[in-house]
């Protein structure tokens, strides 16, 4: 299965810098800064609003979301429930992030709820993907966290660094780098390959000067800013 290019995966981290796309994302309070950082470093415009009565013209006016099921707590629930609820208003990717839906079973049944979304990438690791591999609908974009990262059947994704594995929040930062790199790429599949691409070789080189992880996400942020400079 081949990779993705990396000069493709900097345009389209270019484009994403001239567009700057807004990137609606909700996830769990510790991931919200760092998730944040990494798509204002590309160029993106994020907002972060789990508040039931923000969420749909949030969404409505975003070009993309990503929405992360980690420490679900009340508020965002309701925010995710009204979101599931109003899709067909709706015509940008979406980007769930399945988390832990392997070891909750509740989880499985929320993101289910997006299931039929036609823009829909469903991103988690491997066994959160095997715990919804039966459930998901052809349309759904399969993304497959870990050592490689696999796009469907289209792409494996390597290289990075192993300190991308070792802070809190790097699942849901990828998640976002996806959903800004489909806000301005309609084949899911080639934004998806980008994205992961183009994270991979930026935690490459910031793994390469820092001396541990709580170095490593600043530098990280740096880089995907200066990845992007035009």
């Amino acid at each position: 299965m081949p990779g993705f290019p990396l000069e493709e995966a900097r345009e389209l981290a270019a484009l994403v810098a001239r567009q700057k796309p807004r990137v609606h994302v909700l996830t769990n309070p510790v991931a919200q800064a760092v998730t944040a950082n990494a798509l204002a470093a590309l160029g993106a415009e994020p907002s972060m609003s789990a508040h039931p009565r923000d969420i749909l013209p949030l969404a409505r006016g975003a070009n993309a979301i990503a929405l992360n099921l980690g420490m679900l707590e009340p508020q965002r629930e309701a925010a995710i429930e009204a979101l599931s609820d109003a899709l067909e208003q709706l015509a940008c990717p979406i980007v769930l992030d399945p988390v832990m839906a392997d070891r909750v079973p509740y989880r499985g049944e929320v993101a289910a709820r997006f299931f039929g979304y036609p823009r829909l990438i469903v991103k988690g690791n491997g066994d959160e993907m095997a715990a919804l591999a039966l459930s998901l609908p052809a349309h759904v974009l399969a993304v497959t966290t870990g050592e490689q990262d696999r796009v469907g059947d289209r792409l494996a994704i390597a290289g990075g660094h192993p300190l991308l594995a070792r802070f809190s929040g790097s699942g849901c930062l990828a998640g976002a780098v996806m959903a800004a790199f489909a806000a301005v790429e309609p084949d899911r599949a080639r934004a998806a390959g980008a994205a992961l691409t183009f994270l991979r070789h930026a935690a490459e080189k910031s793994g390469a000067i820092a001396s541990g992880p709580g170095t490593f996400v600043p530098l990280l942020i740096d880089a995907l800013a200066a990845s992007v400079e035009v």
